[in-house]
């Protein structure tokens, strides 16, 4: 059983080691009410990856200015970080990766300048293509093209199945050990665990399982037996 505040813990936890490890700049406030754990943005004036058309680096600036985040990375890179409970059990969440579209310069950051001060001064420079990735779970939306569970990479037509939904832990291994391998290899004590924490039970439905998808061990709460090796 998930409740509300469980899940808070396990967000604020896992930020607050992204944190103090000075693996993200800065990290904002959990926001929660009796059904969502989500951020508390710093200047309410639009969504995070809403559409997932393309963003601008307008839009990626207006995000890192408003505090559309749940961490900035120490490179510019957010991670957006939603979960929604329903009746004991994880009914949705949105956890999304959007790269820093510059390389900036890290003296400077480790100087004090903000990112924000850091993003502006590259304006001139050639941004670099990196595309988000966001793992979506929405018990109530699945349908043939859209999973239950799923990645969404480049665009809003691609939603690659998986096989669950995403614990917090998991998500954050996932990004740092395919876009940041060193830092992850050095903070082995902290993403040890990731493989073992599981937020809910088996969602992949029939057709998708005959298609490419992601799969890591889970749980399956009706038989007690384990799907996905």
């Amino acid at each position: 059983m998930s409740t509300v505040r469980a899940i808070a813990d396990q967000v604020r936890n896992a930020l607050d080691y992204v944190r103090d490890a000075e693996l993200a700049h800065f990290t904002t406030e959990i926001s929660m009410n009796s059904t969502s754990v989500a951020w508390h943005p710093l200047d309410r004036k639009g969504g995070f990856i809403e559409s997932f058309e393309h963003p601008t680096i307008d839009q990626y600036v207006t995000w890192l200015v408003n505090g559309d985040y749940s961490a900035l990375f120490f490179d510019g890179s957010l991670i957006q970080i939603t979960y929604g409970v329903t009746g004991g059990e994880v009914s949705r969440h949105r956890l999304a990766y959007f790269p820093c579209p510059y390389v900036l310069d890290r003296e400077l950051l480790g100087q004090g300048m903000s990112v924000a001060d850091a993003v502006e001064l590259c304006r001139n420079s050639d941004a670099v293509l990196r595309s988000p990735i966001r793992f979506d779970f929405d018990s109530q939306s699945a349908a043939p093209g859209h999973p239950a569970s799923h990645v969404t990479i480049n665009g809003v037509d691609c939603r690659i199945a998986c096989i669950a939904p995403l614990h917090v832990m998991r998500f954050l291994d996932f990004v740092f050990r395919h876009f940041y391998a060193q830092l992850h290899s050095a903070h082995r004590s902290f993403f040890g665990s990731s493989h073992s924490e599981h937020i809910g039970p088996p969602s992949l439905g029939h057709d998708d399982r005959h298609q490419v998808h992601f799969a890591w061990d889970v749980y399956a709460t009706a038989t007690g037996g384990m799907l996905g090796r």
